[in-house]
């Protein structure tokens, strides 16, 4: 495990999650959100790598993401997640919405009640525009909520309750092939996370994570295993903290508070 970036307020370590997430310490996390691999096969042939070629994105395997590496660091990580969680906090965990015989997101929900957690709800990611595909063609994505075994899901919102849809379009001038609209993590961060608190991203990648959890006053941990999108989460804070804040286009604009400003980041 290597330090990437670093400050008062973020950490990004270059590494592999499960090292990473078992050197820390029990109950020290408030938020867990991220995007893990898919198992699709590192995107060798499939319609998401056609169409990022189509797009001019360079198209290169993503960790982890053949179909057996995907179950086994997902399942360590789950594992992991309700040990570092504090008691009723939340982990948030992407999923492909596609079918099949052994659907990803299925088998996410049995692995996080298996794994110490309880399998809360799940949310859909409604992508505007559907993608490539045969028949069905994929719109949606999904992301799977629990919590910690034994205790309850923490609301941190003033609503009561909220639509189990979030809609809107993918980035368009993004670097990593698989990056979240940022207002969509902001959303998860603001419901089940409190300004001040930590919130962890084990498969950071490019780290839209990170950046969500500064816009919104948290603290954020990222851990990603592949030195390509470490560099650029690294970039993506130095110049969000050069900066106030960065301009991720129309389909990730939302209202922000202003610049985090608490102490001491954990790890």
């Amino acid at each position: 495990m290597k330090i990437a970036f670093q400050n008062e307020n973020v950490t990004l370590w270059h590494g592999d999650c499960r090292e990473g997430m078992a050197a820390m310490p029990a109950e020290s996390v408030d938020l867990l959100w991220t995007d893990p691999p898919y198992g699709h096969g590192n995107h060798s042939n499939d319609w998401n790598a056609r169409l990022n070629d189509f797009r001019g994105l360079e198209q290169q395997p993503i960790a982890n993401d053949g179909a057996d590496e995907m179950r086994a660091v997902l399942d360590a990580m789950l594992t992991e997640a309700a040990r570092v969680l504090k008691r009723d906090c939340c982990c948030c965990c992407c999923c492909c919405g596609g079918g099949g015989p052994r659907p990803t997101f299925a088998w996410v929900a049995q692995r996080m009640d298996s794994c110490g957690l309880t399998f809360f709800h799940s949310v859909i990611w409604d992508k505007v525009n559907p993608g490539l595909g045969w028949r069905f063609r994929r719109q949606h994505e999904m992301v799977m909520v629990a919590h910690r075994e034994g205790g309850k899901l923490r609301w941190a919102d003033d609503k009561k309750a909220v639509p189990n849809i979030w809609r809107g379009s993918k980035p368009r001038d993004c670097e990593h092939p698989n990056e979240k609209p940022l207002a969509m993590v902001q959303h998860f961060v603001g419901l089940q996370s409190l300004p001040g608190d930590v919130v962890l991203d084990p498969f950071c990648g490019s780290g839209t994570t990170l950046i969500a959890a500064l816009e919104t006053g948290r603290k954020a941990i990222g851990i990603e295993i592949d030195e390509r999108w470490v560099e650029v989460a690294r970039r993506r804070l130095e110049r969000w903290h050069a900066q106030g804040r960065l301009d991720f286009g129309a389909a990730n604009t939302i209202k922000t508070p202003g610049r985090a400003s608490a102490a001491g980041v954990l790890f």
